[in-house]
């Protein structure tokens, strides 16, 4: 029945063994009933058969439900995961290993209770668990995300000073990072530096975190540099990379510098992604050379690996708009909807006001509606 994807039909008749037969199933076959309840996107079926393994008198590999909690975590069910956890611990239905605090911790983190995880950490030593590298990994990043960065600094000091759990790249990579959405720079280089020191590589995240932290902070100089040292330490750079180094010149309006780097990619056979084109399309439009804005859609439109946006189309509209230029502006909506991509309220704003200017003949007297043109970040992953 689980086979042919029958599971209620399969609960059914195991309700029925147990309940009316008296028949218990044994550890083996408990843990696949469940196993493929979850997979089948029973959750709730799934653990409350792993809640039952202690009644039949199954003793049930913490694996199972490690991986149930995982799932219920990967399904945005934070909390209901966090109860079954504590349920199952205070119950006494199993003993969990490190990976089952990790998961639960991982969790926590993901939705921003730090707190939380600084307690779940804390509990490990009654289970006989001690923290690994992964879990303060978990731990500094959670910290660092929430904006809690001198913790999650002060974790790193603790693993450099205990050095029971040395910390690895990645540690050091979550606190650089944190310092950088922080726009502390010269906190986020003492680590760096902390880090070459103790021996700890640094990678390519490590290495684009910075890249972009100083480019958001407008030193493109320290940017450069930090790129240059990436080169000399024969760490290649990826799309990240580049796109990091565009958006930093465009927000100093330094367009020159921007488009130099973006022909240095295909020196390392890179090819732009949807981010790196919508960063120089907005940042044409902005300078009102809606003609550049332009040639670089019609670059984008012709990649079939690129999904088109909504945020990349408008900000071409309104400075159509703004120039007079409706007809042409008509047309990229045309050309956007036969690809796929639906126009949002900014698009009509966009439209509406200017054909009104264009009947009145005042385009030369545009205001913006709206803020239309929406931020660009580049997103760098830790």
């Amino acid at each position: 029945m689980c086979q042919s994807g029958r599971h209620t039909d399969a609960l059914q008749l195991f309700d029925q063994m147990t309940d009316q037969s008296g028949y218990f199933p044994n550890a083996r076959f408990l843990s696949f009933l469940s196993g493929s309840c979850a997979t089948a996107g029973l959750l709730d079926a799934a653990a409350a058969l792993l809640s039952k393994a202690s009644q039949f008198g199954c003793s049930i590999e913490a694996y199972a439900y490690n991986k149930l909690m995982g799932l219920f975590i990967g399904r945005g069910r934070v909390q209901d995961a966090v109860a079954l956890f504590e349920g199952w611990i205070q119950g006494r239905v199993y003993s969990p290993d490190v990976w089952s605090f990790n998961v639960v911790i991982k969790g926590v983190c993901k939705v921003g209770d730090v707190q939380k995880a600084l307690e779940l950490v804390e509990r490990m030593d009654e289970f006989g668990c001690s923290p690994d590298t992964v879990t303060h990994n978990i731990l500094v990043n959670g910290l660092c995300r929430a904006k809690e960065v001198s913790k999650g600094r002060e974790v790193l000091r603790r693993l450099q000073r205990d050095g029971v759990c040395m910390p690895n790249v990645v540690t050091y990579t979550s606190v650089i990072s944190g310092y950088c959405k922080t726009g502390r720079m010269e906190d986020a280089m003492a680590v760096y530096d902390d880090m070459v020191a103790c021996g700890t590589s640094p990678n390519l995240v490590t290495y684009n975190v910075l890249i972009n932290g100083y480019g958001k902070a407008g030193n493109m100089g320290s940017a450069v540099a930090v790129y240059q040292q990436m080169i000399l330490r024969r760490c290649l750079p990826d799309v990240v990379t580049f796109s990091s180094l565009i958006d930093g010149y465009c927000r100093c309006g330094q367009l020159d510098d921007a488009m130099k780097i973006w022909a240095e990619m295909s020196q390392y056979h890179i090819q732009p992604n949807a981010h790196t084109f919508c960063i120089i399309i907005h940042t044409f439009c902005k300078q009102n050379r809606s003609g550049e804005a332009l040639h670089f859609l019609k670059k984008m439109n012709m990649r079939t690996d690129i999904a088109p946006q909504v945020f990349i189309y408008n900000p071409v509209i309104d400075v159509l708009c703004k120039g007079g230029k409706v007809d042409e502006a008509n047309m990229i909506l045309m050309e956007m909807e036969e690809k796929g991509c639906r126009p949002d309220k900014y698009t009509y704003t966009i439209l509406i006001i200017g054909h009104c200017m264009k009947a009145g003949g005042a385009s030369s007297s545009w205001k913006d509606p709206s803020p239309v043109t929406q931020s660009v970040d580049i997103s760098v992953a830790v």
